[in-house]
């Protein structure tokens, strides 16, 4: 029951939002950040795929654009992940979600510069996405509100919830669940989903 009601909900806000301006995405923290790269980037190798019209080539190039991002993306998320279990402590985290909120740094000098690699690799982790992955915004909505998109965004919701919810008290376990599941699916996983 839960789950269908998340998912009439989700119809309905992305409905409605197909339907409004098209416009940026609020950034909202780290995690905002990599959603967006997350679900833009599978529909966009998604419709690539999928589209007869491209050659063999072209397709091959749309996967290699994807994999360079996935790479760069789970950089991120392991060197992250492996840090804050090293450290028992989600105060990376803070740090890095504060800096990507407000865009400045909060703390002393320290702290500013255990974050600024993770800056630098997420810096380049959206350089190379906006510069090969970067779809017309119109055609992406529409992309996103596929029934096999849709699945893949409630499951993948439903997961990191669940998983919240089972990791309280264990705030590292909880925010490394959470970052696991943005992680882009492969190439392949892609592909087979749209068949």
């Amino acid at each position: 029951m839960k789950k269908s009601l998340v998912f009439f909900c989700l119809i309905s806000l992305l409905c409605l939002k197909a339907n409004a301006a098209v416009t940026d995405l609020v950034n909202l923290g780290l995690v905002s950040q990599l959603v967006e790269v997350k679900y833009i980037s599978e529909a966009w190798l998604s419709k690539a795929i999928a589209d007869t019209a491209k050659t063999k080539l072209s397709k091959d190039s749309a996967v290699i654009y994807y994999n360079d991002v996935r790479i760069q993306l789970d950089r991120i998320i392991f060197q992250l992940t492996a840090d804050m279990v090293e450290h028992n402590s989600v105060r990376i985290y803070h740090r890095l979600n504060t800096y990507f909120t407000t865009h400045r740094f909060t703390e002393h000098e320290g702290a500013a510069q255990s974050v600024l690699p993770y800056v630098r690799a997420f810096n380049d982790l959206q350089h190379s996405f906006k510069t090969t992955i970067n779809p017309d915004k119109r055609e992406l909505k529409v992309e996103l509100l596929s029934a096999a998109t849709m699945l893949s965004v409630v499951n993948t919701g439903w997961t990191v919830l669940k998983g919240i919810r089972e990791q309280r008290g264990k705030k590292v376990d909880g925010i490394v669940e959470l970052l696991n599941n943005l992680r882009l699916n492969s190439a392949a996983d892609l592909s087979k989903a749209r068949k």
